[in-house]
């Protein structure tokens, strides 16, 4: 064979290899597009963490009743994608519950990595003014963009704009809980679990109702304490619970007593639009709390009748839902 006609040949199969190569990585993207699962990216306009991507499931008919809000830990948006698809990794476990109940309720999922921006290790009260304005503005722009992503699904893909669920656990808590604090407007209720660290409550949170659960043994104990106490003095629906014997993980008591809140917070939801002639509508929470029949004590695990509410130390008392009674008291 000429030197020419071996270039020639070599050439061909380069080609080949090329088209080969060219034709897998469409079939790469055509999968990565057919998933199901829609992402959109937004700029933070902060250099330590420069954009956020919101990843967005809708239920087979296409028109979700409600979102459901999933704070995730993850290294980044493969990782994401992985657990919305349902892949464990050995770090993470798919959040096989979460997307079972948005299927059940025909929510859409929305969901993103937690990156972190404050000190895991301390609350809004353990900081100094500087820098607690530092972590606050830092924050405030990672809320804007989330915003500006969610408003680019509502316009896009037509979700509800409000009336959100929202769950995260440890890192990722500690995000869901600092965003809810930012964007009230946006959700109906939210479960934080093992937060460790929290921020100061605003009295707008007030308007959604808060599931927070941790564990006696987890660091962050008693700073979850000091939240519970101050969103309380600030009328917030919170629902609290301490587990004996937990640290800092997870158990199906914590995962029931979550969805248990967030069925309840949907009842309610449907309950004030119909007094509302079907129009859309937010649950008073503070006539819902104030006439729930039991009264918990937080510290004790205890609960008791409201009349007998004197039995708990105002440090530790908590009015209980009916509702919600049954996964509280659960061991």
């Amino acid at each position: 064979m000429s030197r020419l006609a071996a270039v020639a040949a070599v050439a061909f199969f380069i080609g080949l290899a090329q088209d080969a190569r060219a034709e897998a990585s469409k079939a790469s993207v055509a999968q990565l597009e057919s998933d199901g699962i829609i992402s959109h990216t937004v700029k933070t306009k902060l250099k330590s963490y420069e954009q956020l991507t919101l990843f967005l499931m809708l239920p087979p008919n296409g028109r979700p009743d409600g979102v459901l809000c999933l704070s995730l830990l993850a290294k980044d948006s493969d990782e994401v994608r992985a657990q919305l698809g349902g892949i464990s990794t050995r770090q993470r476990r798919a959040p096989d519950r979460a997307l079972d109940f948005a299927r059940k309720r025909n929510l859409a999922v929305v969901a993103w990595g937690a990156h972190r921006l404050w000190d895991p290790s301390r609350n809004w009260d353990e900081m100094s003014g500087p820098e607690a304005k530092r972590i606050d503005a830092n924050f405030d722009l990672v809320a804007n963009a989330w915003d500006a992503g969610i408003t680019h699904f509502v316009k896009k893909y037509g979700i509800p704009a409000s009336g959100y669920l929202m769950r995260g656990s440890s890192g990722a808590a500690q995000y869901a809980q600092r965003l809810a604090l930012r964007r009230p407007d946006r959700f109906l209720a939210v479960h934080i679990h093992i937060a460790s660290s929290f921020d100061v409550p605003v009295k707008e949170g007030a308007s959604l109702l808060w599931c927070v659960t941790t564990g006696e043994n987890e660091l962050g104990y008693a700073r979850s304490r000091r939240f519970f106490k101050a969103a309380r003095d600030l009328f917030y629906p919170i629902v609290y619970k301490a587990y004996p014997g937990l640290g800092h993980e997870g158990n199906a008591q914590v995962t029931a007593l979550g969805y248990a809140c967030f069925e309840f917070a949907l009842a309610e939801q449907a309950r004030a639009m119909r007094l509302n002639g079907g129009k859309p509508a937010k649950p008073d929470w503070a006539d819902i709390f104030s006439s729930a029949p039991s009264v918990a004590d937080i510290f004790n695990q205890a609960v008791y009748p409201k009349f007998e509410y004197l039995c708990v130390p105002l440090e530790f008392r908590m009015m209980l839902p009916e509702a919600v009674r049954k996964a509280w008291i659960a061991e």
